[in-house]
């Protein structure tokens, strides 16, 4: 997976991730078509699912996306452009807030990406579950990932309110 700086520079040019200027998506799903290479042999491996990335979006200065491997959906994390994350420790535990709500995210790690953060939505794969349900899935939690939550309040039907609410 990741290599740790061996190197007092290297060390020193890793202090901070810097972020990615173009969308990371297929970036990301290459290293992890790397990572399935050596997952295939686990019970909880699904043959039939692809590795599949949609679209990352950016979304407060930030890439977010959902990643779909033969044993997993997760949400991911990544630095966008111009920006730069301090090196954390991977394992570490952060919260961050979306629309959809906050969700504890782990500070994770592959090749090309020095640090990330992921949060695993369905671990492992419902065995019911075929390859284009999971892709659809995949691009179902982006969506809703981003996305107010609808709350619909019930009308107040109190006659004496209803002239409050239409001045309002």
């Amino acid at each position: 997976m990741y290599r740790y700086p061996e190197t007092e520079s290297e060390k020193t040019a890793l202090s901070v991730i810097s972020g990615f200027i173009d969308n990371p998506s297929k970036l990301f799903c290459s290293e992890m078509k790397k990572v399935a290479e050596n997952m295939q042999d686990l019970s909880f491996y699904r043959h039939d699912i692809p590795c599949f990335t949609p679209n990352f979006v950016l979304f407060e200065g930030q890439w977010v996306g959902t990643v779909l491997t033969p044993w997993m959906i997760s949400i991911v994390v990544l630095p966008g452009p111009n920006q730069q994350w301090e090196v954390r420790t991977i394992g570490d535990k952060l919260g961050l807030q979306l629309p959809y709500k906050t969700i504890t995210f782990t500070v994770s790690s592959v090749e090309s990406v020095p640090q990330y953060l992921s949060s695993s939505l369905l671990s492992p794969l419902d065995a019911q579950l075929t390859a284009e349900q999971a892709v659809q899935l995949t691009k179902d939690c982006l969506t809703m990932l981003l996305s107010l939550p609808v709350q619909q309040q019930a009308p107040d039907l109190n006659k004496r309110h209803i002239f409050r609410a239409m001045l309002k």
